[in-house]
C-alpha cells in the first residue's frame, strides 16, 4: 500500500525549503507509452471497441469468467499494458475509504492500492467513486478526481506525482449524488468538469465549469463557464473534434445544456437549452451532428427525457458577446426516447442507448427512427452499454449483465448474468476481456489476447503566427509574503497563443498591472503583501494575458473585522463590507455589518440557496492548527441557526436547533456531538485543534463556552479518526435554516498547535 502522506503540487511560489523540497512532484520525464482502452468512453469516445473474439456466454464462478475482485464501486476501470485501474470504496463509518487499486488484468491479482477518506462532502448512501481514472497514451500516468474533488496524478506504479484540491483551491461544490465523472486527457492539457462557486462577479457565482490543468504540473490553464445556473452536478463527459481549424469539446451541463467550447483556449462557441435539469449523459459525434441525450423535463414540453441531434458548425459572429444560443431550428431531428446518465453507443451506424424502464433501444443516426426497443430489467439508472465484436455488453441498475447481438430487426440476447451488487458504470474492453464493476465486486469476462493499439483523436496543424497571449498557471493560490515571478523561468509563464490555441513558448512582457495586493512590485516579480484576491494583467505583443491571483494568510492570524470599511449595500439596505477577497466561497454569503457598536461577520439571508454556506480561509496545505471563533445566533428558543469553522477538512460546529456541539467530515462518515445549550442573542466561543499522529491516525478536538466565562480547561468533546485528514484550508461555516435568521461571527483566528 502506498504511504498515506500527500504529496503537494505547489503552483504558486513560496521560496521556503518546504516549497522547494515540494517541487520535487513536478513530471519531469514521460513513461512508456499506454494502449488500451484508457478513458471510460473507450478509444472512439463513443462506448466502441473494435476487438474481435470476445466472448459470447460465460457462467460466472466459472468459464468465460476467470477472475473476480471483492471492491465495491460505480465507475468503469481503465486498462493499460497488462493492468487494470479501478475507484472503488471499502468499509463502513469512520473506516470507509476509497481506493484505487491497480491489478494485473490476466490474473486479478493486486499490484498496489491507495487509499483516502471523504471530507466536507454531501454523499450520502455510499455513492462514491461514481467516476472512472483515465490513463494519459504519452506516459502511460494515470489522472483521478476523487468525490470530494481531488485532481490527482499517480505514475503506472502509483507515486502520487501531484495533487489539486479543487474544492479548497477553486471552489468546488459538493452534491449528496457524489458524480465526479472521469478526466479527459487531451495533449498537455487534462480538463474536468466540476460545479464551482470561486470569487469575482463572473467566477463567483456558483456555475458548471470546465477546467483545463497541465497534466505535467497541474497549474490551470484555463477556466470555462459556457452555460446558466447549475441544477445538478455535472457528469456528462466530453468528446473532441477538430472543426474550421479549431480544436473543440462538447459536453452536457448541470444547467441543462449541451455545450460546444473550444479545448485550446477554454473560449464558449455555444450552447443549447434542453432541459430544466442537468443533461449528464455523454454525447456521440455522427459527422456534423451531436446526438445527445437527456432525462429531464423538456424545456418546450412537460414531457421527460429526449434524444436529438445537434447541427455542428454555428459560431458566435464577431459583435456577439459570449457564446451563441442555439435553439430548435438547430436540430436535425429529435425522439422521445429519454436517458438520466446512461449514455449513447455509436456503431455500425446505429445508436444505441438503455432508457429508464430498462429497454435497450436502437436509433438510426441520420433520421432518428426508433428501430426497436427490447426489455433487459426492470429499470435503468446510470450504467451504459458498449459495443464490441459485434455485439452490446449491457449492464443494468438491477446487477443484470448481458451480451446481445443487435440487428436492425432486433434484440438476440445471447447471455444474461445476474451480478452481486448494482451496475452504475459502464464496461471495458481491452486484450480480450470484458470488464464490468458493480456496487459490490469487479468482473473480468472472455479470454486474454494482445492489447489494441489506442487511437486518438488528431490535432489540428500547428501552423499558425502567434495572435494572443496567455498566463499559466491561470488561477494562483499564495500566502501573504511568498513572491510571484514572471520571468523566464518564473513561477508564472507568459505564453503566446496562436489563432487555434496551440501553445507556442514563453515571450516577454511589454507592461504588467499587478493586483492591489502586490503593491509596490518592481518589474517582474511582486511579493504578496495583503489578503485579498484580484486580477493580474500582462499585456505583451501578442496581447493582454490575464490569471486570477489569491492571496491568504499564513499561520498564526486574527481577524476582529473592525478595520472594515462599510461602504457596500448589505442584506438589508444597510452599509456593510465584503469578507477578504482571499477567502474562497464567502462572496455573497457573508458580510461585515455593525452589530450593536461593533463589527462583526454575519451569514446573508438575500439567497435561500446559500442558507447552508461554505468558505475556506487559507492553504489547504496546512496542519496540526486550531482555530477558534466567536458565535452568536439570531432566533428563538424553536429556531437557531447552526454555526462553526473548519479545521484540517473537519467541521466543528455550534449547532443551535440540536442544542449540541459536534465534530463531522462527512456526516455518515464522522459524526459526534454532545449536548451544548444555547441562546438566541448570546455569544458563545468555540475552539478546536486537531493533532495528526506519525502513524496517520489523529484526534479532533472540541470545546465551547460562553464567552463571558472563563474558557474550560478540558475539552468538551475529542474524536479519533484512523485515517486523519493530514492537511486541509482553515474555514467558517453558518447554517440559517430557511433563510430566517442572521447567524454572526467574530474574533477569529487561527495559530499553529502549542
Amino acid at each position: 500500500m502506498i504511504a498515506q502522506a500527500t504529496v503537494f503540487r505547489l503552483r504558486c511560489l513560496a521560496f521556503s525549503a518546504f516549497l522547494v523540497a515540494s517541487l520535487s512532484c513536478v513530471v519531469q520525464a514521460s513513461q512508456e507509452p499506454a494502449t488500451g482502452w484508457l478513458d471510460w468512453r473507450g478509444p472512439a469516445q463513443c462506448g466502441l471497441s473494435t476487438e474481435s473474439g470476445l466472448f459470447d456466454t460465460a457462467e460466472l464462478g466459472g468459464k468465460g469468467n476467470p477472475w473476480s475482485y471483492a471492491l465495491a464501486g460505480r465507475g468503469t476501470p481503465v486498462v493499460s499494458n497488462g493492468r487494470l485501474y479501478a475507484l472503488g470504496y471499502e468499509g463502513e463509518g469512520k473506516d470507509l475509504q476509497e481506493v484505487l487499486v491497480c491489478l494485473d488484468a490476466r490474473s486479478g491479482a493486486l499490484i498496489w492500492e491507495d487509499r483516502w477518506s471523504d471530507y466536507l462532502t454531501d454523499i450520502i448512501y455510499d455513492r462514491y467513486s461514481i467516476g472512472s481514472p483515465t490513463i494519459d497514451p504519452e506516459s502511460g500516468d494515470l489522472f483521478v478526481l476523487t468525490t470530494a474533488g481531488l485532481m490527482r496524478r499517480y505514475s503506472p506504479d502509483g507515486e502520487l506525482r501531484w495533487e489539486v484540491s479543487t474544492m479548497e483551491e477553486l471552489g468546488r461544490l459538493t452534491f449528496p449524488n457524489g458524480r465526479t465523472g472521469a478526466p479527459l486527457i487531451d495533449g498537455d492539457l487534462v480538463i474536468v468538469h466540476i460545479i464551482t462557486a470561486h470569487w469575482g462577479k463572473v467566477e463567483g457565482p456558483a456555475r458548471d465549469r470546465f477546467y483545463a490543468f497541465h497534466k505535467d504540473t497541474g497549474d490551470v490553464v484555463w477556466w470555462s463557464t459556457p452555460g446558466t445556473g447549475p441544477k445538478d452536478g455535472p457528469y456528462s463527459h466530453p468528446v473532441l473534434e477538430n472543426r474550421g481549424g479549431r480544436r473543440l469539446l462538447y459536453a452536457g451541463t448541470g444547467c441543462g445544456n449541451m455545450v460546444c467550447v473550444d479545448a485550446r483556449t477554454g473560449e464558449p462557441v455555444w450552447r443549447y437549452r434542453m432541459a430544466t435539469g442537468g443533461v449528464n449523459a455523454s454525447p456521440v459525434l455522427y459527422g456534423d451532428h451531436l446526438i445527445a441525450i437527456h432525462g429531464r423535463e423538456n424545456m418546450d414540453s412537460s414531457t421527460i427525457g429526449r434524444m436529438l441531434s445537434i447541427r455542428l458548425g454555428s459560431e458566435a459572429g464577431a459583435d456577439e458577446a459570449g457564446p451563441l444560443v442555439l435553439d430548435a431550428s438547430h436540430e436535425a431531428w429529435r425522439n422521445e426516447l429519454g436517458s438520466f446518465t446512461s449514455s449513447l453507443v455509436l456503431a455500425d451506424d446505429r445508436v444505441y442507448t438503455t432508457v429508464a424502464n430498462g429497454d435497450l433501444c436502437c436509433v438510426n443516426p441520420a433520421s432518428g427512427e426508433i428501430l426497436w426497443r427490447h426489455q433487459l430489467a426492470p429499470d435503468q439508472v446510470h450504467a451504459s452499454p458498449v459495443f464490441a465484436d459485434g455485439k452490446l455488453y449491457v449492464p443494468m441498475n438491477n446487477g443484470s449483465f448481458h451480451v446481445v447481438r443487435p440487428s436492425d430487426e432486433g434484440a438476440d440476447v445471447l447471455c444474461s448474468l445476474q451480478l452481486e451488487g448494482a451496475c452504475v458504470a459502464a464496461p471495458a474492453v481491452c486484450g480480450g476481456q470484458v470488464f464490468v464493476h458493480t456496487t459490490q465486486r469487479l468482473y473480468c469476462f472472455g479470454s486474454p489476447s494482445d492489447e489494441p493499439e489506442w487511437t486518438t483523436v488528431p490535432d489540428g496543424d500547428r501552423t499558425g503566427p502567434a495572435s494572443a497571449a496567455r498566463l499559466v498557471p491561470g488561477d494562483v493560490l499564495l500566502r501573504v509574503g511568498e513572491t510571484l515571478d514572471l520571468g523566464e523561468q518564473g513561477s508564472v509563464a507568459i505564453r503566446a497563443l496562436d489563432a487555434a490555441g496551440h501553445d507556442l513558448g514563453v515571450i516577454a512582457p511589454n507592461r504588467i498591472e499587478w493586483p492591489a495586493m502586490f503593491a509596490g512590485a518592481i518589474g517582474n516579480v511582486g511579493i504578496a503583501q495583503s489578503v485579498g484576491a484580484g486580477v493580474l494583467k500582462v499585456h505583451t505583443a501578442e496581447g493582454v494575458a490575464v490569471a486570477r491571483v489569491r492571496v491568504v494568510q499564513g499561520l498564526p492570524w486574527a481577524a476582529d473585522f473592525e478595520s472594515s470599511v462599510l461602504n457596500k449595500p448589505g442584506d438589508h439596505g444597510e452599509k456593510v463590507a465584503f469578507p477578504p477577497g482571499g477567502w474562497i466561497g464567502a462572496f455573497k454569503k457573508w458580510e461585515v455589518a455593525d452589530l450593536e457598536g461593533g463589527k462583526v461577520l454575519r451569514k446573508t439571508l438575500a439567497n435561500p440557496l446559500f442558507q447552508r454556506a461554505m468558505g475556506f480561509t487559507g492553504h489547504p496545505d496546512m496542519s496540526n492548527y486550531t482555530v477558534q471563533v466567536d458565535i452568536r445566533t439570531d432566533g428563538n428558543r424553536r429556531t437557531m441557526c447552526s454555526a462553526g469553522v473548519v479545521n484540517q477538512r473537519y467541521l466543528i460546529q455550534l449547532m443551535g436547533n440540536y442544542r449540541a456541539l459536534q465534530i463531522s467530515s462527512n456526516d455518515e462518515r464522522i459524526k459526534e456531538r454532545v449536548d451544548f445549550s444555547m441562546k438566541p442573542g448570546v455569544w458563545y466561543s468555540l475552539k478546536t485543534r486537531v493533532d495528526v499522529n506519525a502513524d496517520g491516525s489523529g484526534v479532533v478536538r472540541a470545546k465551547a463556552w460562553p464567552r463571558d466565562e472563563d474558557e474550560p480547561a478540558d475539552w468538551s468533546l475529542q474524536v479519533e479518526h484512523a485515517d486523519a485528514h493530514t492537511h486541509g484550508s482553515p474555514g467558517l461555516f453558518g447554517f440559517s435554516p430557511q433563510s430566517r435568521y442572521h447567524v454572526y461571527l467574530d474574533n477569529y483566528s487561527v495559530t499553529p498547535n502549542e
